[in-house]
């Protein structure tokens, strides 16, 4: 009988250490990822229209306003490229800090949208995204669904925050390309809101972006399965003067599509798999050469999206 008993203990046992390494092995890793660039990298200006404004740049400025009868906006943009690719995605808050208390007597409302054309900050101003290129509306082009709102009433000082969690989804899975996002008001009639810029000296007062995500625990594999060849672009950067006459992507999965961006956000061409390749001859829709310049690709298959660049110079 104690033998039995002994018997049972052990296998019992057995079977908790057995678990409790395969839960370790196999558990998610919660993190939490703030991205807050500095002068170097940042991507941040307002606009304004009115008094001469809307030829302007703000771009090296340490604040950034907007409201003022919706006269002022703000662009802000983060580079996503250190969350890691198998990374899922809870929540992403942008978080602005404004620049002095304020005592708002009438409910005022922050909305945020999703920009949906390039911009450069040291360049754009209300009426252009980047030097002798306007936006195709003045005020900035961006989606007129709202991303998020922030109320406000009474006093106000410190951080905001927005809850971003779909569109930054949408841009690590390659739905969308990443142009950053614009706030304003609607027709408020208050004064401006002033919020602290990437310029500030003061590093912790700085525009962030702080993204929870999870992944999944590495258990080694006694017999790793073979690993996919990687999806390969070349000839890359494109030189017509050295005799390249396509682009090829290769390695492509089977189904695949390969869409091919202007760096504003236009399609130019869309490309199908064929026996794991894909040729795009360089030219747009209507056969058109495409001119000089940097353009994004996303390649899209039942396997997920994968986004990148190609350089044409000629």
């Amino acid at each position: 009988m104690r033998n039995r008993i002994k018997v049972l203990s052990f296998l019992v046992f057995c079977v908790v250490v057995i678990f409790c390494n395969f839960t370790h092995s196999h558990a998610k890793q919660s993190k939490k990822h703030i991205i807050q660039p500095g002068p170097e990298k940042s991507r941040d200006s307002h606009i304004s229209k009115g008094l001469g404004d809307e030829m302007k740049n703000f771009g090296s400025k340490e604040n950034m306003g907007l409201g003022q009868r919706d006269t002022k906006r703000i662009l802000i943009r983060f580079d996503l490229t250190s969350i890691p690719p198998d990374a899922i995605i809870s929540s992403a808050e942008l978080q602005l800090c404004l620049a002095e208390d304020y005592y708002f007597y009438e409910k005022r409302v922050i909305y945020v949208h999703k920009i949906t054309g390039f911009w450069k900050d040291k360049e754009v101003t209300w009426n252009q995204s980047i030097e002798k290129r306007n936006w195709r509306a003045p005020g900035g082009d961006f989606d007129s669904e709202l991303e998020n709102a922030k109320s406000f009433i009474g006093r106000a000082y410190g951080w905001v925050s927005w809850d971003v969690t779909r569109t930054i989804k949408e841009w690590l899975e390659g739905k969308y390309v990443n142009f950053g996002f614009l706030l304003k008001e609607h027709n408020c009639e208050n004064e401006a809101v002033w919020f602290l810029s990437s310029e500030l000296e003061w590093e912790s007062y700085r525009p962030k972006l702080v993204i929870s995500y999870e992944t999944e625990g590495i258990c080694p594999e006694p017999t790793p399965e073979p690993v996919s060849p990687s999806i390969k672009v070349y000839p890359n950067p494109f030189k017509p003067s050295e005799g390249h006459t396509e682009i090829t992507f290769t390695n492509l999965p089977s189904g695949a599509s390969v869409k091919i961006f202007h760096i504003e956000g236009r399609i130019m061409a869309t490309l199908e798999e064929e026996a794991g390749e894909a040729k795009w001859n360089v030219k747009d829709s209507e056969g058109n050469k495409v001119s000089s310049g940097f353009y994004l690709y996303r390649i899209e298959s039942a396997k997920g999206n994968q986004t990148g660049k190609v350089v044409i110079i000629r």
